[in-house]
């Protein structure tokens, strides 16, 4: 992956405070499980070149594993089909190549090897699909693919609708058929490692390149900090989900994350039935403030809802982050909200710019940066309060409708699409016969560009783009990672890391 002050992506941040990563047979030793990492007696162990953190009471089955820390396991022991790189364009590993037909996306398959020497087969991947679709994380982004059939050498996925860059989404973990049958299974698939009840050994199956790797068994998640700063574990990432800057005394790096923060409006609620009131907002938000102040700068600031780093919307020049008052108070005036009413408010007669913003105040990242919105709203004349609220009540309040405007946050899938706000939950509120709709549905369907999709989002404007959350990789001098991947993958591509020199 790029690094943050580039402004690229991604390692993948998954739902969880911590997650770390490095290491090798017979590893190091700390507060923690002496059991864990490897068989230092064997003939066959090497030294530790870095050390990689895992649950013992979680499953190393990826998809039985409860712990982001135990699932990124798998990218160690297996391969996917298509691995994402970090400006999304996928690249087949498993996957020689890809055809589309309508609602179908037949994937041909290289020649590999499980690490047991048995071939990988399509009925294995169907087999692979299958677990990952049954589970709760995979389950979640596979949620567009309705099947996978075998067909000799080829996998048949049948999409349950049009969704763009299908094959980014291919990227679950594939074993050996029956491999994975329970939580205590250890898989057998086709990556760099074995995974072991003595930790991690070498694929005999693979050509060498890889480090080795020791693993350490951490008892609590609040250790995580302290054990890569003693030098315990070599990797540490960190995603604020907790919306707290987190400082850590090692080398660190910031990276993107696919995390879009966003102003949800409501389109029913007063002045903000007009496309010209919320394209006024989307002007007077200043987004480089809101990423650098209220998160801390762990954050990237956009003006479109693409991720920054998306290849397909890399050569995009519309949109703006700096807050653009003279613009915002010029399209209000050009409307008709051009006078005050008794209280002070900006009205054209018949609506006033009173509203709120409906905020999580369980998150200090997200509460700063929306005082921060409401104060560049109100310096063009919109009349905004905060209003912040515990988790559990602003959830309700947004699937029930009750806002005219909130600051969320929503994970997109690999394929980083923006179908929650155009067809599923995140659509509340918002006017499903408005152009962009039908623009964005004919974007999956691969009829329009990113362009001209941006275009129609900015004429209609149904929710503003504020920013994309970043977290950082925190590393000991042991090891360089690599940071060529997306952020589904915390480890990458784990052949590519490199001993520190």
């Amino acid at each position: 992956m790029k690094k943050f002050h580039k402004f690229a992506a991604i390692l993948l941040l998954l739902p969880t405070l911590l997650l770390v990563l490095s290491a090798c047979t017979g590893g190091k030793t700390g507060e923690n499980d002496p059991e864990a990492g490897g068989n230092a007696d064997a003939p066959e162990a090497k030294a530790a070149a870095i050390t990689l953190p895992y649950y013992e009471n979680d499953s190393k089955n990826p998809y039985f594993a409860s712990s982001a820390l135990n699932r990124a396991l798998a990218s160690l022991i297996c391969e996917p089909l298509y691995r994402v790189d970090a400006s999304y364009a996928a690249h087949g590993v498993l996957a020689d190549s890809l055809s589309a037909d309508g609602l179908t996306r037949t994937v041909t398959l290289k020649s590999a090897t499980f690490s047991d020497g048995s071939a990988v087969t399509a009925a294995d991947v169907v087999y692979s699909f299958e677990k990952a679709k049954a589970s709760a994380w995979y389950g979640a982004r596979l949620a567009p693919i309705a099947s996978a059939a075998a067909r000799g050498g080829s996998v048949v996925f049948t999409l349950s609708e049009a969704v763009p860059f299908a094959e980014n989404l291919l990227t679950f973990p594939v074993v050996r058929r029956g491999s994975a049958e329970a939580a205590e299974s250890y898989v057998t698939g086709s990556g760099a490692y074995v995974l072991t009840a003595d930790g991690l050994s070498e694929n005999l199956q693979k050509a060498g390149g890889a480090l080795s790797v020791a693993l350490l068994h951490i008892k609590n998640p609040e250790n995580l900090k302290n054990a890569l700063e003693i030098g315990n574990i070599d990797y540490l990432f960190t995603d604020f989900s907790d919306g707290e800057y987190t400082r850590i005394v090692a080398k660190n790096t910031f990276v993107t994350m696919n995390h879009l923060v966003y102003l949800g409006i409501n389109h029913t609620s007063g002045a903000l039935q007009s496309a010209a009131v919320r394209t006024a907002i989307y002007y007077a938000a200043d987004k480089d403030a809101a990423a650098t102040a209220g998160y801390r700068g762990t954050a990237v600031a956009c003006g479109l809802p693409f991720h920054p780093a998306f290849c397909a919307a890399q050569s995009l020049t519309s949109g703006v982050t700096a807050a653009d008052s003279t613009r915002a108070d010029e399209i209000l005036n050009r409307v008709g909200y051009n006078r005050y009413d008794k209280q002070g408010k900006r009205t054209n007669g018949q609506n006033t710019l009173q509203m709120t913003i409906l905020v999580n105040n369980d998150n200090n990242f997200r509460l700063t940066a929306a005082y921060n919105l409401a104060e560049n709203l109100n310096a063009v004349g919109f009349s905004v309060t905060v209003e912040g609220v515990a988790y559990e009540e602003y959830a309700r309040r947004i699937a029930a409708g009750e806002f005219s405007l909130y600051l969320g946050e929503t994970k997109l899938p690999e394929n980083l699409s923006l179908s929650a706000f155009f067809t599923g939950e995140l659509s509340v509120g918002m006017q499903a016969e408005l152009p962009v709709f039908a623009e964005y549905a004919a974007f999956c369907r691969g009829e329009r560009t990113a362009a001209q999709f941006s275009e129609s989002f900015l004429d209609d404007m149904p929710f503003v783009p504020i920013c994309y959350r970043a977290g950082m990789a925190a590393y000991t001098g042991t090891v360089q990672p690599d940071f060529s991947t997306a952020a589904y993958d915390i480890y990458g591509d784990i052949t590519l890391w490199k001993a520190a020199e």
